[in-house]
């Protein structure tokens, strides 16, 4: 009887045990449940999107630059000697063939009065023998001196003529050393530096001063091999100048010349504008710039994209999010990218008609199909400007 009872007990006591854990399991999956309008509440991500451009198929695209001065020179005199007077001082405006530095004249002007001196010698002699050979001609016409007398008088004339024109140049030669004891500017300017002192012994080519014109500028700017196909490059070609410290003005400036062949190392193509100086901006060499060019015009308008916008399947294909505005959904579309526009949007060639909003940011976090939510009002293009003030 006692084991009856037992068994009673247990019996009763599993089914309690099966109801708890029963009850247990229903109320966990009512709490798990989620409605349809529960899930619809759920935050979606936030995606950037904008409409694909129609351009003309021109851009303008910057590159960096350095100003430097149209000329500019490192002077030397020709000839050497003590430096006796230094008439230019770093800083100061010259014009040209004023004189900046000079050199003791003294030898100059000794080796002169010695050629001088020699010169009067020479032209004595040569008037001696061109007499002699005079009479000598007379003499062998009559044939009176044999003919070996005759080209020896001929000889001596014509080597006292030839020392004279020797002694000629070397005066010449003289007169100009003289003159070169005097550096003088070789064009209007500004002296920038002075490499030599006041009673130093120089040497011929030893360079003591620099100088430059900054009443025209030039800008060197290096165009990637990439690039250097998408500009029309002929002289006078325009461009627009802009500077860090003057970003709200631009300056116009133009092609003066280019190289044709690329830099072996960093295969780059150098080109040249110039620029005249402003007159109400300190514009001076070595400052840094920046070079907007204009690309060459297609003859048919081109859509474009920006950049950030384009992305890659699994297969390799290029590929763009779109955002549908009714369904507020997303899906990806295969297109055919070209060449870039500018700086940050490229060209499409296939794929895309014009009208569809292209996601631009966010598209990491996209699944074909999800739904999603614009940052900005998909029917509105914002477009930044710049305000700037052309020179």
């Amino acid at each position: 009887m006692q084991n009856d009872f037992t068994m009673r007990h247990n019996l009763a006591t599993h089914k309690s045990l099966f109801k708890t854990m029963l009850l247990s399991l229903l109320l966990a999956g009512c709490g798990s449940a989620e409605k349809p309008d529960d899930m619809d509440k759920r935050p979606k991500p936030q995606v950037s999107v904008v409409r694909p451009m129609l351009t003309s198929g021109s851009a303008e695209v910057s590159y960096p630059g350095e100003i430097r001065a149209s000329n500019e020179t490192e002077l030397a005199f020709r000839v050497g000697g003590q430096l006796t007077d230094i008439l230019k001082t770093p800083g100061e405006v010259v014009s040209k063939g004023e004189i900046l530095m000079q050199l003791d004249k003294r030898d100059y002007r000794d080796n002169i009065r010695i050629l001088e001196a020699e010169l009067s010698g020479a032209l004595a002699r040569a008037k001696k023998s061109s007499r002699d050979f005079g009479r000598a001609k007379e003499l062998f016409n009559q044939d009176v001196i044999a003919k070996s007398d005759y080209d020896l008088s001929q000889s001596v004339s014509a080597s006292s003529e030839a020392a004279v024109q020797n002694i000629r140049a070397q005066l010449s030669l003289a007169r100009h050393q003289l003159e070169d004891t005097m550096l003088r500017a070789p064009y209007g300017g500004r002296v920038t530096a002075q490499l030599a002192e006041n009673h130093e012994m120089i040497r011929a080519g030893q360079i003591v001063m620099h100088m430059h014109d900054i009443s025209m500028l030039k800008i060197n700017t290096k165009i990637p091999e990439n690039d250097i196909g998408r500009f029309n490059l002929e002289k006078g070609l325009k461009a627009n100048l802009r500077l860090p410290s003057l970003k709200k003005r631009l300056f116009d400036a133009k092609l003066s010349e280019w190289s044709t062949e690329a830099d072996k190392a960093t295969r780059t193509y150098k080109l040249t504008f110039i620029l005249p100086a402003p007159g109400n901006a300190s514009v001076l060499p070595g400052m840094t710039a920046e070079i907007m060019i204009n690309t060459i015009k297609s003859p048919e308008p081109v859509l474009t994209i920006p950049f950030s916008a384009l992305a890659a399947d699994q297969a390799g294909n290029s590929i763009v999010w779109l955002y549908d505005t009714t369904s507020k959904t997303v899906e990806t579309r295969t297109v055919e990218a070209g060449r870039m526009y500018d700086d940050s949007s490229i060209t499409v060639t296939k794929g895309l008609k014009g009208d569809e909003l292209v996601v631009t940011e966010g598209m990491q976090y996209l699944t074909e199909g999800m739904k999603a939510e614009a940052e900005t009002n998909p029917e509105t293009t914002i477009k930044k400007t710049h305000h700037l003030s052309k020179e």
